[in-house]
C-alpha cells in the first residue's frame, strides 16, 4: 500500500490525514484476470484506483476491440462519461491481470472534491495528468512511426510486455499485429 500511496502523492502532495479520509470511503476489492469493470453503453457509477496490476480501456469498431489506454499502479480506472456527468460511456475496462483495487462511487468522489481542497487538487491534477497523456498520445501517433510509437512505449512502461497480449498493443500502436512482429524483430 506504501508504493500506491507514494504514486498518488506524485499527483499532487495529499496529507496523511487526507489519504485515511479517502480511504475511508473506499472499498479494497481483488479482482480476476479477465473482469470488465465497465462496458459501453452503460453509465459506469464507480471510480477503481489501481493498487496493484494492470487494466486497459478500449472499445469496439467494426468487430475489432481498440485499445486506448494501460493502467497500472497508482492510477485510476474511470469512464470520464459516467464520473462527469452520469450518462453512458464509450470504453470497456478490462483487468489485464489479478488486480488489487480500492472502489468509490463517483458520488461520493465527487462529495469528497467539492468537501476537501485537497482532495479537489489532487482530483484536477489526475485529471489533468490524464488529459497531458492524451496529448502526448495524440501528437505521437500523428508525428511518429510505429516503430518510433512502440520503442517509446516500452521505454514508459517496459513491463508492458510481460503482462499485456501483443495483439493490444498493436490496437493501442494502431498497427497490425504482423506489423508489431516485424517491429520486434528489427524487420522494417
Amino acid at each position: 500500500m506504501e508504493v500506491f500511496i507514494k504514486k498518488i502523492r506524485e499527483a499532487y502532495p495529499l496529507s496523511d490525514e487526507t489519504v485515511r479520509l479517502l480511504f475511508g470511503h473506499t472499498e479494497r476489492v481483488v479482482l480476476p484476470k479477465g473482469e470488465l469493470l465497465m462496458r459501453e453503453g452503460t453509465v459506469a457509477k464507480y471510480t477503481y484506483f489501481v493498487i496493484k496490476g494492470f487494466a486497459r480501456g478500449f472499445f469496439h469498431k467494426e468487430d475489432k476491440d481498440i485499445t486506448i489506454w494501460f493502467a497500472s499502479e497508482g492510477m485510476s480506472l474511470l469512464s470520464m462519461n459516467g464520473y462527469m456527468f452520469s450518462t453512458a460511456g464509450y470504453e470497456n475496462v478490462e483487468l489485464l491481470e489479478e488486480c488489487d483495487l480500492l472502489k468509490i462511487s463517483n458520488e461520493t468522489l465527487n462529495r469528497l472534491f467539492d468537501s476537501n481542497i485537497e482532495l479537489a487538487n489532487w482530483g484536477r491534477r489526475m485529471s489533468d495528468g490524464i488529459i497531458l497523456k492524451f496529448e502526448k498520445l495524440f501528437m505521437e501517433r500523428y508525428f511518429m512511426s510505429a516503430s518510433e510509437r512502440y520503442h517509446l512505449l516500452v521505454e514508459r512502461e517496459p513491463e508492458i510486455l510481460k503482462k499485456v497480449p501483443l495483439r493490444h498493443i498493436a490496437s493501442f500502436l494502431g498497427i497490425s499485429q504482423v506489423s508489431l512482429s516485424r517491429i520486434r524483430a528489427g524487420i522494417q
